[in-house]
């Protein structure tokens, strides 16, 4: 079973300017992501999606290919991940004649993962049911049943018959990562991961669970780390 793991990252980023090339520790972000995939042993193919031509330094680094930059038109704010992911998997069929079954869409903002989370959720994976992707997640800690909104300066509970009750009997409530998603490509070509609307959760510890979006998020993790 031929499994491939894209790791989307364009050059530009709307909330964070040149997010997934930023540095940790004299690493890009991108790289953390690279060295936790090939140290997982389970990726025939590694796919760095990008239009920025310094991957090539990172590439060598770690004595990789480079195959192919991602075409421009797919890198503007319009376009979605399942035009990223269709693309470069028919590119690798039609100019390298491979075929994959599996794809991990391993993003570069989340850098406390490392390669056993990538091992055991693949495993997970290819141990259930493949119709429905798998996605990193982390359990909403307190649970939105103690939600609250925010109008004109005062707070009111979301859920007022479940606010007050003892928080053994809140219902638990998971969010995505920003991690990981595997799926089959089976799957894909007949419903596109990111029209889903079902998924199975990795469920993530909440000291991995860090989704890097702006320079507060980036400087919260460099001093977590």
């Amino acid at each position: 079973m031929k499994k491939i793991a894209i790791i989307p990252a364009k050059s530009f980023s709307r909330r964070l300017s040149k997010k997934n090339f930023r540095k940790i520790n004299n690493k890009t972000l991108v790289e953390l992501t690279l060295i936790n995939l090939i140290k997982s042993n389970i990726f025939d193919e590694i796919h760095i999606s990008t239009d920025n031509k310094k991957i090539l330094n990172i590439l060598k680094k770690y004595k990789m290919k480079h195959k192919f930059f991602r075409k421009k038109s797919l890198c503007n704010n319009n376009t979605g991940l399942n035009e990223v992911i269709s693309w470069t998997i028919e590119k690798y069929k039609k100019d390298y004649s491979l075929n994959f079954e599996v794809i991990c869409l391993a993003y570069a903002t989340a850098p406390l993962l490392n390669y056993k989370d990538f091992i055991q959720a693949n495993k997970k994976f290819i141990k259930g049911n493949k119709n429905i992707p798998l996605i990193s997640c982390c359990k909403y800690k307190p649970s939105i049943d103690e939600a609250m909104d925010l109008k004109k300066g005062i707070l009111k509970p979301l859920y007022k018959n479940k606010f007050f009750k003892d928080s053994l009997k809140h219902k638990d409530y998971f969010f995505e990562t920003g991690g990981f998603i595997f799926f089959s490509k089976k799957y894909f070509e007949s419903n596109k991961f990111m029209n889903n609307k079902k998924f199975r959760p990795y469920v993530l510890p909440p000291n991995k669970s860090f989704d890097i979006h702006t320079l507060q998020d980036l400087k919260m993790i460099k001093k977590f780390i």
